[in-house]
C-alpha cells in the first residue's frame, strides 16, 4: 500500500524532490547520490519520494522528462506559429534558446550526463531532441524554398546549419565569461546573415 502524500504549507513537495534531485546529481552525479542525501536535501522521508517517483530513478527520470517535455511543447508551438518562414525559424530558435536559459541547470545537467563519464544513470535517447530540432529545421527550410522565400538550397545542410548557431547560442550560456559572447540578440544576427546567403 503507497503511503499517503504529506500535507506540505512550505512549498510543493514534488518540486522540492526534484529541485533537491537537480543540485544533488549535478554536484555529486548520479551514481553518488544516495536516497537519504535526496530526502534529506528536500526534508521530506524516504516513503514520501517513494510516493512522488517510485525510486531514485524514477526521480531523475521525472526530473529529465519535466525538462525535455517543456523543451518539445516549446519547439511544437514555436514551429506552428504564423509568420514567414524567416520569421518562424527566428522564433523557432530564440524560443528553444529562451528555454534552455530558464532552465540552464537542468540543462547543464543534460550536457553532463550525455558528455560525461557514465553514471550509472537510466538511459534517456537526448539524441532524439536534436534529431527533432533538425527535423523541423529542414521542413521550414523546405516550406522557405516552395514559399518563395529562399533559393534553392539543400534543406539538410540549411538546417544543419541553423542548428549550429541555435547550438553555439545554448553551449555559450555555459560560459564563464560575462557578458555572454552571443546572446538572443546575436543569435537574431547570426541568422540574419544566413538568410542573406539563401534569400531568393
Amino acid at each position: 500500500m503507497s503511503p499517503e502524500p504529506v500535507s506540505d504549507t512550505s512549498g510543493n513537495v514534488r518540486q522540492r524532490l526534484l529541485d533537491a534531485a537537480l543540485q544533488l546529481f549535478s554536484s555529486k552525479g548520479y551514481a553518488a547520490t544516495s536516497v537519504r542525501e535526496l530526502v534529506e536535501a528536500a526534508g521530506v522521508t524516504k516513503p514520501v519520494l517513494y510516493y512522488y517517483f517510485k525510486n531514485k530513478e524514477g526521480l531523475y527520470l521525472a526530473l529529465m522528462g519535466d525538462g525535455l517535455a517543456e523543451f518539445h511543447q516549446v519547439a511544437e508551438q514555436a514551429r506552428l506559429a504564423p509568420g514567414s518562414v524567416r520569421e518562424l525559424i527566428c522564433g523557432y530558435c530564440t524560443a528553444l534558446l529562451d528555454i534552455f536559459v530558464g532552465r540552464l541547470p537542468v540543462a547543464r545537467l543534460i550536457y553532463a550526463i550525455y558528455y560525461g563519464p557514465p553514471q550509472g544513470a537510466p538511459h534517456i535517447d537526448f539524441e532524439a531532441s536534436f534529431s527533432t530540432m533538425l527535423t523541423h529545421m529542414e521542413q521550414l527550410v523546405g516550406e522557405g524554398i516552395s514559399t518563395g522565400e529562399f533559393r534553392e538550397v539543400d534543406p539538410v545542410d540549411t538546417a544543419w546549419a541553423i542548428v549550429a548557431l541555435l547550438n553555439t547560442a545554448m553551449e555559450e550560456q555555459f560560459n564563464q565569461t560575462k557578458p555572454v559572447r552571443v546572446d538572443r540578440a546575436a543569435l537574431l544576427r547570426l541568422l540574419s546573415l544566413l538568410f542573406e546567403g539563401i534569400r531568393k
